[in-house]
């Protein structure tokens, strides 16, 4: 972990990661940004999953709870950063620009962040099964009741495929248009209720990897969230 990215974290739920770690009920503990606690609109971008890197021998450091957190932090310090359509295209997509070094520490301070699958994959190449995804969701209440995200941003039109069949209440909220973006139709808000007093916001959009229109996506985030984007924008 590069030393120095203390001052971009938050570490105000922690005790209870560590908890939830020991507990078996998450593989990493999730990246909190340092103004996350205090932010307006809390949002938290989920992912797919992380895999195996043959090529940079990530093997070992997968093994530790924090290592979302140190893929995070590589895009946070040139020095260690490599190339990543994912979080660029990401990171355009929240703030609304293409972000400088400079600037980058202002996206990933605002949000917080994990995987739902929480197993890793062979290589970029394999995508977690329909299993996979099962077992991510039953993460989700376990993450969502800690940090008490206002908006779930997920980051992957795959990751929602099982929504309709979780264990806990959720609530379509509007009219599916039919309208896509490319070949990725846009789906519509839901809600979800992780406990009877706790509801969050929940919006999808595409895997931003290959193919991926930054600006066309914040379009709807800024229609299905405006309160996320208010804050995240730069």
């Amino acid at each position: 972990m590069p030393s120095g990215i203390k001052k971009y974290q938050s570490f105000a739920f922690d005790a209870q990661f560590v908890a939830a770690h020991k507990a078996g009920q998450i593989a990493w503990y999730p990246w909190v940004g340092k103004q996350y606690p205090t932010s307006a609109c809390k949002v938290l971008v989920i992912l797919e999953s992380h895999y195996i890197n043959w090529e940079r021998n990530n093997i070992e450091a997968l093994a530790f709870p924090d290592f979302t957190r140190r893929i995070v932090a590589e895009q946070l310090f040139p020095q260690y950063r490599w190339h990543s359509k994912t979080f660029n295209g990401l990171a355009k997509c929240l703030s609304g620009k293409a972000v400088c070094k400079e600037q980058v520490s202002m996206v990933w301070g605002r949000v917080a962040l994990y995987n739902l699958v929480q197993r890793p994959m062979d290589s970029p190449k394999e995508r977690p099964n329909k299993k996979d995804f099962a077992e991510g969701w039953k993460t989700f209440p376990t993450v969502v009741n800690i940090i008490k995200p206002d908006v779930c941003i997920f980051a992957s039109m795959a990751v929602i495929s099982n929504a309709r069949k979780l264990e806990f209440p959720t609530h379509e909220l509007g009219v599916e248009t039919g309208e896509r973006i490319g070949r990725v139709k846009i789906r519509k808000r839901f809600t979800v209720n992780t406990t009877p007093d706790f509801q969050t916001i929940c919006v999808a959009i595409k895997h931003p990897g290959k193919s991926f229109s930054a600006d066309k996506w914040r379009a709807v985030l800024q229609c299905q969230v405006p309160q996320a984007i208010k804050a995240l924008s730069l």
